[in-house]
């Protein structure tokens, strides 16, 4: 017993010994850098045509409407490149099922003349609606799909497209 007493003294580990597998013995610690002079990362731009939590201001409100009960989570409008559409996106959290969603965004833009334009595209949402409307011959295509997600306890809705300006 005394043997392994006077072994294992010799076991014991240093300050020095403590890096173990976690690095070579001899290695330094990398010199500090002064965060002060150092650039960092630039935060991006806030894009003044997108809100969070509201409609951002020259939404077409009247005619992409938030259903009852629904919270507004983000909005975006935007002039197109030619400006005489508007980017438009919309997206909203709602406990309404989603049959009643997409017979409210269909009742409310066939009111405005848009026609559901069929759609074979796959889609991992839970239903996607495509809706075109084109006012007069010489006015651009407007087209808005709407897209509701069912996560079993509530629906997230995003709306994106182009209608026209003004």
């Amino acid at each position: 017993m005394a043997l392994l007493g006077t072994t294992l003294a010799g076991c014991q580990a240093g300050p020095d010994d403590v890096l173990g597998a976690a690095g070579p013995r001899d290695a330094q610690e990398p010199p500090a850098q002064d965060a002060s002079g150092a650039p960092g990362t630039p935060l991006p731009d806030y894009d003044a045509a997108s809100a969070v939590g509201d409609l951002v201001e020259g939404f077409p409100a009247q005619l992409v409407t938030v259903p009852p009960g629904a919270q507004v989570l983000a909005s975006s409008a935007r002039p197109s490149d030619d400006g005489t559409l508007v980017d438009v996106t919309l997206n909203l959290r709602s406990d309404e099922p989603v049959d009643a969603l997409t017979a409210y965004y269909t009742d409310a833009l066939g009111a405005a003349g848009f026609a559901v334009s069929p759609s074979s595209v796959p889609s991992a949402l839970t239903s996607l609606t495509t809706f075109v409307r084109t006012p007069a011959p010489e006015s651009p295509t407007e087209s808005l799909a709407v897209g509701v997600f069912d996560d079993e306890t509530e629906r997230l809705v995003t709306i994106s497209g182009q209608v026209a300006a003004g």
